[in-house]
């Protein structure tokens, strides 16, 4: 069966992304992900509102 490349790429990246976090608490990977949003969102100045984490009880802040 013909292997596809894009397929294969999106493969290597979840493993990269995987081996990244394995070790990481659930609020370390809110606190990675937050960071990682909010440094995309200035790179591209894009202006978007974001829930206020007093709403969101049922994530760890």
């Amino acid at each position: 069966m013909k292997r596809l490349k894009g397929l294969d790429e999106i493969h290597e990246v979840m493993e990269k992304i995987y081996e990244e976090e394995k070790n990481l608490t659930p609020e370390q990977r809110i606190k990675k992900l937050r960071e990682e949003s909010e440094k995309f969102l200035l790179e591209r100045q894009l202006n978007l509102k974001r829930a206020n984490p007093k709403e969101l009880k049922h994530v760890a802040v």
